[in-house]
């Protein structure tokens, strides 16, 4: 923000501050205004016209003062609302002239130099999605300064969450941005959406059958497909067992290609499936992901081996702390399990630790199922369980999976 701070001090003065005569007029102006004195030398400093070294918080609060502010503090707060503020218009007055190549542009521009790439990005395709415009989409998801790679992982997660909305509310996906190898892996891939496997989300995974995408992108579909089959009843088909070591595949892809394994009835070997799945990636960076879907198909399968085998890895809640989401998962298929071993009082602990508000949006529908089964069963009252029932029954039939009748609900812990 200093950099900043120098490029206001020089709008002020009128000039690029390029030698010691500008430093000595800067000071003696800053004398007449403020009634401050500030060296002549520490703003050649300042400006390395010598060696130099950082400002101290006097000399930084003088000069925020002579810009119009009233301390450096409230400069850096103000300043980047102020940048913001002006990106978003320029950003309206582009998207109004509707001029595509100047929006290119912007892009382009703005990922160079603005710290709020992220939030310029969402906010410039939720508009785009809302006026229609799908050729540019596609044109922006083919810059280079879009591919997934130029973002972390909780940035592509923001960006996807909030174009997958958009997406889940229009309730399809146009053609051209089904092609999109880039805008699969920054959207498709990381907005899973688990309301809408039976309408524009499996729709959008049956079409990627047909087209040539990537080795993860194909097995992140076909794990989809699975699942979905599986809460339709269908027969589903486990992919070849040794894909869950891959140590080049995406975590969380490794944990939906092992969940499949545990769809299917009576599966054995469980211990050692896990055993040597979690001895492959133990040393992994972020282990923890190679779980995350593990999570729920415990539950789903009322798998109490699996669901055992997880809660006991001893320092499982402990590293899951970088991932709320993770945490969160954890904390309800272990209110689960301790519910089904008749432990209520760790039931409960973990019951409470869990939270609808920290589950991802593309999730949210599907885990409040999960969660009012449980609510159900920890109801009392004949009126309350009745009231949970209806709300479940509503629910199943707005995301239409047959796995979820009503008597799954009745039955899950008798």
């Amino acid at each position: 923000m200093i950099i900043e701070l120098k490029k206001e001090v020089e709008a002020k003065f009128g000039k690029k501050v390029e030698n010691r005569g500008d430093c000595e007029m800067i000071s003696n102006t800053i004398l007449e205004l403020l009634d401050v004195e500030i060296s002549y030398n520490t703003l050649r400093r300042m400006y390395e016209l010598v060696p130099y070294t950082k400002p101290n918080t006097k000399t930084l609060n003088t000069l925020a003062q002579f810009v119009g502010y009233n301390n450096y503090f409230h400069f850096s707060q103000n300043y980047s609302f102020k940048e913001k503020t002006k990106l978003f218009q320029i950003t309206y007055k582009s998207l109004y002239d509707d001029n595509e190549a100047e929006i290119l542009e912007l892009v382009k521009r703005t990922k160079r130099s603005a710290e709020d790439f992220v939030d310029f990005i969402t906010l410039l395709l939720r508009e785009l999605f809302y006026k229609k415009k799908y050729s540019l989409i596609n044109a922006i998801f083919n810059l280079k300064e879009l591919h997934y790679s130029n973002f972390s992982y909780s940035e592509l997660l923001y960006v996807g969450n909030s174009v997958g909305l958009i997406l889940r509310k229009e309730n399809r996906v146009h053609k051209i941005l089904i092609k999109n190898i880039n805008f699969l892996n920054c959207i498709y891939l990381t907005f899973v959406d688990y309301s809408s496997l039976n309408s524009y989300y499996g729709k959008w995974a049956s079409s990627l059958k047909r087209i040539n995408t990537s080795e993860e992108i194909e097995l992140f579909n076909n794990a989809v497909l699975q699942f979905k089959n599986f809460l339709n009843n269908k027969k589903i088909k486990v992919l070849d067992k040794d894909l869950i070591y891959r140590k080049d595949l995406h975590p969380i892809l490794c944990s939906r290609l092992l969940a499949l394994k545990f769809l299917t009835p009576n599966t054995p070997n469980v211990t050692s499936i896990l055993t040597n799945y979690y001895k492959v990636h133990s040393i992994r960076k972020n282990s923890t992901d190679y779980s995350y879907e593990l999570f729920t198909t415990a539950i789903l399968t009322k798998n109490i081996k699996v669901m055992q085998f997880l809660v006991e890895k001893s320092d499982l809640t402990i590293k899951l702390l970088h991932q709320k989401h993770h945490l969160n998962s954890f904390y309800l298929m272990s209110a689960f399990y301790y519910k089904l071993s008749d432990n209520k009082a760790e039931a409960l602990k973990n019951f409470n630790h869990f939270s609808l508000n920290e589950c991802r949006y593309s999730y949210e529908e599907f885990i409040k199922l999960i969660y009012l089964i449980y609510m159900y069963e920890d109801s009392k009252l004949a009126s309350e369980k009745n009231q949970i029932r209806m709300r479940y029954k509503t629910l199943s039939e707005k995301l239409n999976y047959p796995y979820f009748s009503e008597a799954y609900l009745f039955d899950y812990f008798k």
